[in-house]
């Protein structure tokens, strides 16, 4: 079972009101200042991954055949499924065990630096992932696309590149993500910038289809 880590913030009586962040974790509180990259709008929180992803399911394929995702079903440009594999059940890779749903976003755990990262759409929502990925799944606190911009930004990608070990598939481990922190804002917030990156790639995308 995750714990339950939430990042809290006070005020210090001290010139100028300097912020100052607070841990609590289980009954101890600890102050994490270091940790904090950037200050947020008085309205948005911190929060560790393991508290607003609800965790990861496993899944074994069934019946004759299954719809699998590996690396190399992800277009790392677009940041999308551009092909399952359709496998037979009795020739599953054993690393075919991660269950998905509409709305969960993969993120690779090799070479992130690649950003093999994808948000699943319905049509997608029954395959099944290879454990080369965490599936990102919301517990409440973050909308499906909001929480998709969220793990292509610079900020996730950049941050969790640090983490990577090994040689021949530099790697990170779900430890990594589910302990960086996540800069949250209110679901009306979450809403509005949705929109607002949306209005923006699919201007872009029509530019860049009106020079080809």
């Amino acid at each position: 079972m995750l714990a339950k880590f939430f990042v809290n913030w006070n005020y210090n009586t001290v010139k100028n009101a300097v912020f100052s962040y607070y841990e609590k974790i289980g009954d101890d509180i600890e102050n994490i200042d270091t940790e904090i990259p950037f200050n947020l709008p008085d309205n948005w929180i911190w929060c560790r991954g393991c508290s607003c992803f609800s965790g990861m399911e496993t899944t074994k394929p069934q019946g004759e055949f299954f719809d699998y995702i590996d690396i190399d079903s992800i277009d790392n440009r677009l940041h999308c499924i551009k092909k399952t594999k359709r496998i037979p059940v009795i020739e599953a890779p054993s690393r075919a065990s991660r269950a998905i749903n509409s709305g969960s976003v993969l993120f690779s755990l090799v070479r992130p630096y690649l950003e093999n990262i994808a948000l699943i759409e319905e049509i997608h929502s029954h395959s099944i992932a290879s454990t080369g990925f965490y599936v990102c799944n919301s517990n409440g606190l973050l909308l499906p696309d909001y929480m998709f911009y969220l793990m292509i930004s610079k900020y996730v990608v950049d941050g969790l590149n640090q983490y990577m070990k090994g040689d021949n598939s530099p790697s990170i481990s779900r430890n990594d993500i589910e302990n960086w922190l996540y800069p949250i804002p209110p679901i009306d917030e979450q809403r509005r910038i949705c929109y607002i990156l949306k209005t923006t790639f699919a201007t872009i995308e029509k530019l860049e289809e009106s020079l080809i």
